[in-house]
């Protein structure tokens, strides 16, 4: 945010008398939520794939031990859909920020156009 204050176009903006609110609204946050929206995603999917680790330290059940426990008993079966699953949730997320990217700023669209 702090970044994005001293961006020409946010100066122009002030000095057109634009109230303090609008500034931020319109020409701050749009261009700062892109990259928190990018981090957050990661975050997130990155806690699905820290469930293994944290599961197994805190004796917890879950999709991690369960991952862990067909692991050791070689159940190729249940290891297989449950990576699948953590997989699925990757993507499902990522499709999710992706779209957010769409709804924050509307110059950026979905897609190809070849």
């Amino acid at each position: 945010m702090l970044e994005e204050e001293g961006r020409e176009h946010v100066q122009t903006a002030v000095a057109r008398g634009l109230r303090p609110r609008i500034i931020i609204r319109r020409h701050i946050l749009r261009n700062a939520l892109i990259p928190i929206t990018t981090v957050l995603g990661l975050t997130v999917a990155t806690l699905i794939a820290g469930a293994v680790v944290v599961e197994n330290v805190f004796a917890l059940d879950g999709l991690g031990s369960l991952l862990v426990r067909a692991i050791l008993q070689r159940d190729f079966a249940v290891v297989q859909a449950v990576i699948l699953v953590l997989v699925v949730a990757f993507v499902v997320i990522n499709a999710i920020v992706d779209f957010l990217y769409t709804i924050i700023d509307p110059r950026i669209q979905l897609g190809s156009k070849q």
